[in-house]
C-alpha cells in the first residue's frame, strides 16, 4: 500500500493512495492564489465603486445605470454558459484551464482602464461608452475566472488540500479588495489636486491594471494540472443542453447556484450602496475609503479561520456560521443612527468577518457539485458547473446594481445634492435590509436542501476512479 508521503513518477507528492490525491507546494498555492489577488484589484473597483462612479463622477442617471446593469446581466446569462462550453470543448496543448489566465491578462487590464475612463462625449455617447466598456470588462473577467476556478479540480482531489488552497486564495482575494478599497478613492483624491477627479480615477486604474497584468502573467505559470482531464469525445461534445441539464436536474448544482446568488447579493448590495450610505445617511464622505475597506479588512481575518471551522463544523456548518454572522452585521448596521460612525464601522467589521468565512468555504464547496455531477452523469464538465455557479455571482449583480439604482431613481435621488428623507430612508434600507433578506433566504434553502458532506464526496470520488479505471481497461 502506498503511504501518504510517497511520490508518483513525476515527483508529485501524494497525500493518499486514492487517485489524484496530491500535496500542493507552497509556491503553487501562492501562485494560484495570486490570480485572485490580482483580479480583485480590478473587480473590487467595479463591485465597490462603479455605480457611484457612473452617477456622481461620470454623470449618468441612476435609471440609466440600472438599465445598463440589467442588460449586462442578461448578456452574462448567454455569454457565461458559452464560455463554459468552449472550455470543455477545447483541449489547449499547454493546459486545459490555466492558459486562459495568460491569454486574458492584457486585454482585461485594457478593458479596466476603458471602464474607468471618462471621454468627453455627449450624454448618449457616455451611455454607449459605459455599456461597451463595462460589458467588455465583464466578458474578459469571465474568460479568465471560469477556467481559473476550474483548474483547482485538476490540481488535486484531496479535499483538505482543496480547502487549504481555497482558503489561501480567498485570503489573497480579500487582500486585493482591501488594497482596492483604499487605493482607488484615496489615490484618485490625491491626484485630483493636479487633475480632475475623473482623470484621477483613470490614472489610478492604469496603475492597478499594470500591477494586475504582471501578477497574472507570472501566476498563471505556477499552476500545475496534475490530474488528466477527460478526453473529449468528438461525438458528444459539451453543448448548451448540458448547461440546462446540470442546472435543473442535478440538485447540488442548483442549490449551490442559489447559495452563491444569495451571498454575493449581500456583498454586491452593500458594496453598491456603501458609498451612498456613508456620504448621504452618515454625512461622512471623508470616511468613504475606510467604510469600504473595513469590510474587506475583516474578511481577510475571516478567511484563514475556515480550515479550523471546517474541522469543527464541517463545510456545511461553516457556511451556515458565515451566513449568520453576515446577517447579524447587516442587522446591526440598520440599527445605527446617522452619527454612530464607530458603530457603523463595527457593524461592517462583523459583516466582513462573516463574509470572509463564506469566501473561504464557498470556493471549497464549489468543487463538490463537480464531483457529484460527474458521478451522476458520467461526464466531467467542470467549467460548465463552475459557470452555472458563477452565474449566481453575475445575477447577484442584477440585484446589487440594478435594484438600488432603480430605487434611487424612483425616490428622486440627485447626485451631489442634499437628499430627501425618502431617499435617505431608501439608501439606509437597501444597504442593510436587502442584504439581510438575501442571507436569510440563502440560509434556509442551503440548510434544508444541500445534502453533500465530506464522507459522501470521498465515496463519490472512489466510485468515479473505479468507473474511469474500467473505461480505460476496456479501451
Amino acid at each position: 500500500m502506498e503511504d501518504c508521503s510517497s511520490n508518483d513518477l513525476k515527483g508529485w507528492k501524494k497525500t493518499s493512495e486514492q487517485y489524484g490525491y496530491y500535496k500542493l507546494g507552497t509556491r503553487e498555492v501562492i501562485g494560484y492564489s495570486s490570480v485572485d489577488f490580482a483580479m480583485n484589484l480590478v473587480f473590487q473597483c467595479i463591485a465597490l465603486y462603479i455605480s457611484y462612479f457612473y452617477t456622481d463622477i461620470f454623470g449618468l442617471k441612476p435609471a440609466h445605470v440600472a438599465i445598463l446593469f440589467a442588460i449586462s446581466r442578461v448578456w452574462d446569462a448567454i455569454n457565461d454558459p458559452m464560455m463554459g462550453t468552449i472550455c470543455e470543448r477545447l483541449q489547449p496543448k499547454k493546459g486545459k484551464y490555466w492558459v486562459y489566465i495568460m491569454w486574458g491578462a492584457i486585454p482585461f487590464g485594457l478593458a479596466a482602464v476603458m471602464t474607468y475612463s471618462t471621454p468627453n462625449f455627449s450624454y448618449a455617447g457616455k451611455v454607449i461608452w459605459a455599456a461597451i466598456s463595462y460589458n467588455l470588462l465583464n466578458m474578459l473577467y469571465t474568460f479568465i475566472i471560469q477556467p481559473y476556478i476550474s483548474a483547482a479540480t485538476l490540481m488535486t482531489n484531496d479535499q483538505n488540500e482543496r480547502t487549504r488552497l481555497q482558503s489561501v486564495r480567498m485570503t489573497m482575494a480579500q487582500t486585493g479588495g482591501v488594497v482596492c478599497a483604499i487605493m482607488l478613492p484615496e489615490l484618485s483624491g490625491f491626484l485630483s489636486r493636479y487633475m480632475t477627479l475623473a482623470q484621477g480615477y483613470m490614472v489610478t486604474t492604469i496603475i492597478m491594471a499594470i500591477i494586475m497584468v504582471c501578477i497574472l502573467l507570472w501566476a498563471s505559470h505556477q499552476i500545475v494540472e496534475r490530474i488528466p482531464p477527460q478526453p473529449i469525445d468528438p461525438n458528444h461534445k459539451a453543448g448548451i443542453k448540458d448547461v440546462f441539464y446540470l442546472l435543473f436536474r442535478v440538485g447540488p448544482v442548483f442549490v449551490t447556484f442559489i447559495l452563491f446568488l444569495g451571498v454575493y447579493t449581500m456583498s454586491q448590495v452593500q458594496s453598491t450602496m456603501g458609498a451612498y450610505y456613508i456620504k448621504y445617511y452618515a454625512g461622512r464622505v471623508d470616511m468613504l475609503s475606510w467604510f469600504s475597506m473595513i469590510m474587506m479588512l475583516f474578511s481577510v481575518i475571516g478567511v484563514p479561520c475556515v480550515p479550523y471551522l471546517t474541522k469543527k463544523l464541517h463545510k456545511k456548518g461553516t457556511v451556515m456560521f458565515g451566513l449568520v454572522i453576515s446577517g447579524l452585521g447587516s442587522l446591526l448596521l440598520y440599527l445605527m443612527p446617522p452619527d454612530a460612525i464607530t458603530g457603523m464601522m463595527a457593524s461592517r467589521a462583523v459583516t466582513g468577518f462573516g463574509y470572509g468565512v463564506l469566501m473561504g468555504v464557498l470556493w471549497s464547496v464549489i468543487t463538490d457539485p463537480v464531483e457529484y455531477a460527474d458521478w451522476k452523469t458520467g461526464k466531467r464538465y467542470t467549467a460548465i458547473v463552475m459557470t452555472l455557479v458563477g452565474l449566481g455571482i453575475k445575477f447577484s449583480m442584477i440585484i446589487g446594481g440594478t435594484v438600488p439604482n432603480l430605487v434611487l431613481g424612483a425616490v428622486g435621488y440627485v447626485a451631489n445634492q442634499e437628499q430627501s428623507a425618502q431617499a435617505i430612508a431608501a439608501i439606509r434600507s437597501m444597504t442593510t435590509l436587502l442584504p439581510l433578506g438575501a442571507v436569510i433566504i440563502s440560509a434556509l434553502i442551503y440548510g434544508l436542501f444541500y445534502q453533500l458532506n465530506e464522507e459522501k464526496i470521498a465515496h463519490i470520488q472512489e466510485k468515479i476512479a473505479e468507473r474511469n479505471a474500467e473505461r480505460a481497461s476496456v479501451k
